[in-house]
């Protein structure tokens, strides 16, 4: 049978050193910021592989169409392979830690621990910067279309999610994900290691667990 834990975000179930269950939970994916870097850079490099098999023909000022089609598509093909390489290249992966009494969250600065033993939960909320890429997006389309041109702004921040810890009625955040289903296959990941520690502290007489009502577990907005 197929683990639960397969697939991703990749998981590790271990045994801590006190003998008891944890989770290694390793998000590896892309932030709007850098899948906007990627991007540009591929379409840089797109560019640049597109004049260069330009200038590489025999007669590029009066090329034979089969051979222009050749080139045009091998810069394309080249092309949409580097974009796949770039976005790859540009993941980044965030490493979380859970047992029994606490969550670690490694930062650039160090390990940030919280106390799972206190009320808290998992879940998921639209990028603080999307309705400001929306706004901004429909100004140059609009400004496009009154020049006569139709143009199409490339979404980032309106297509990512941040991952977050309510810790006591606080906001901590975890980490941010471009795009709604890795998003939300790391926030079910983590709601389900969670739920299986809430199991583990009641089989061990850890006694009574504030966290263990299902509905800590349910996502708003259906995400």
């Amino acid at each position: 049978m197929k683990s639960p834990l397969e697939g991703r975000p990749t998981t590790f179930q271990l045994t801590g050193e006190d003998g008891r269950l944890m989770f290694r939970v390793m998000p590896h994916e892309l932030t709007p910021l850098r899948a906007k870097l990627a991007d540009a850079i591929s379409s840089l490099c797109g560019l640049g592989l597109f004049a260069a098999s330009m200038v590489t023909l025999p007669d590029w000022r009066h090329p034979d169409l089969s051979v222009l089609a050749v080139a045009i598509g091998g810069a394309a093909v080249a092309s949409w392979a580097l974009h796949f390489v770039a976005r790859q290249a540009f993941r980044v992966t965030t490493r979380i830690e859970m047992n029994l009494n606490s969550i670690r969250v490694r930062q650039v600065l160090g390990w940030k621990t919280y106390d799972r033993r206190l009320t808290h939960r998992f879940y998921v909320l639209p990028h603080d910067r999307a309705e400001l890429e929306r706004r901004n997006n429909e100004f140059d389309t609009r400004e496009a279309a009154a020049r006569g041109e139709v143009l199409q702004m490339p979404i980032y921040y309106g297509d990512s999610f941040h991952v977050l810890l309510e810790y006591a009625g606080h906001r901590v955040d975890l980490l941010t994900v471009f795009g709604r289903k890795p998003a939300t296959a790391v926030l079910a990941r983590l709601q389900y290691c969670d739920r299986l520690l809430d199991q583990e502290a009641i089989h061990v007489g850890a006694g009574d667990n504030p966290h263990v009502d299902g509905d800590w577990h349910q996502s708003p907005g259906g995400l």
